[in-house]
């Protein structure tokens, strides 16, 4: 009977007999995808998350039928299609048929309940998934296809994350990674020396397909960018437009004739630098570090046009939607 692949043993001179298996299903998952496919897509994303319902109080505000039980969707993947069939608050009855328990379990074997989420884990991408929600104390099924997972932050290299980098006046900007976290800080401690906003964004789903969180990796000194001793931080803005992805920056930097540079990092924090001398003094900051250009080539092209289009496009999105929110603060300040 195969219970999994071994692929890992802790050689540890504190432990001993301790190993580390890839469990059957993960396998068979991957081998049968392959096998039908050619290719395998990774893990599929639900796109929505949930919270428990095991509060009487919180069954009779979502006016749960008695006897019923499921859980509650508490947030939705903006850029997947359950975001087209589900709505926060609606609570999730049945999956594939299967009843899940207020605990958000469901029955396993005769004695044993797992997640719901092993249901999921089950599919591939592109297959349907079932749903029986309740909404507005009305029951109703639902189904629509699983995606791809889309974390914000690329894992594997030369799977979804490639090095890139742009470098203007010294400073060093590149899309965060898992190896980019890696190559700084070494893979066994950048867990515990990395900043709290880059971990959080870790655990994060794109909104767009081309999002990225950019971060200031370092600062190389020359007197232009003199006092400024940051490193390893979100870039937020650009000159007050939001980045939206490195391309994005890169481009909103080629394109500047304001007179000064401004980086706003996390935390309010920002770096301002003088264009002109930018312009000036970039060419020989690289040659002292020995980077042949300014840029990856991954931010030449056709690709690197639509990646920033994608960002001008997000930034006008969030525009609107701040004025439309400005508006609606004045209506109601108007009504009071």
């Amino acid at each position: 009977m195969c219970v999994g692949v071994a692929f890992s043993k802790n050689v540890s001179s504190s432990t001993d007999n301790i190993g580390y298996i890839i469990p059957y299903a993960i396998v068979d998952h991957f081998l049968s995808e392959y096998m039908a496919r050619g290719s395998y897509q990774g893990i599929c994303s639900p796109g929505f998350y949930t919270q428990p319902m095991e509060n009487p109080a919180q069954q009779q505000y979502l006016r749960v039928p008695e006897g019923a039980s499921g859980c509650i969707v508490v947030k939705l993947e903006p850029s997947t299609e359950a975001a087209t069939h589900l709505q926060l608050s609606d609570v999730i009855l049945e999956i594939e048929g299967v009843p899940i328990a207020a605990d958000e379990t469901i029955q396993f074997r005769e004695d044993e309940r797992v997640e719901y989420s092993h249901l999921i884990s089950l599919k591939h991408v592109g297959d349907n998934l079932k749903l029986k929600i309740l909404r507005d104390g009305q029951v109703r099924d639902v189904s629509f296809t699983l995606q791809r997972q889309h974390h914000l932050v690329g894992i594997l290299h030369e799977v979804d994350c490639l090095p890139s980098y742009y470098v203007t006046g010294g400073l060093v900007f590149a899309p965060l990674s898992l190896p980019c976290m890696e190559a700084v800080y070494g893979s066994r401690k950048w867990r515990t020396l990395a900043p709290i906003s880059v971990l959080q964004a870790f655990v994060q789903q794109r909104t767009s397909p081309l999002q990225q969180v950019v971060i200031l990796v370092q600062v190389l000194s020359h007197e232009i960018n003199h006092g400024y001793k940051y490193s390893v931080l979100p870039i937020e803005t650009f000159n007050g437009s939001p980045v939206h992805n490195l391309a994005h920056l890169a481009a909103m930097v080629d394109a500047c004739a304001d007179p000064y540079l401004n980086f706003g990092l996390e935390g309010g924090r920002f770096i301002t630098l003088n264009r002109q001398e930018v312009l000036e003094h970039t060419p020989h900051i690289l040659k002292i570090n020995n980077i042949p250009v300014d840029r990856s080539d991954d931010l030449l092209g056709e690709d690197a046009a639509a990646a920033a289009a994608a960002g001008v496009e997000a930034a006008r999105e969030a525009a609107a939607a701040a004025d439309g929110e400005a508006l609606q603060d004045g209506i109601a300040a108007a009504v009071e």
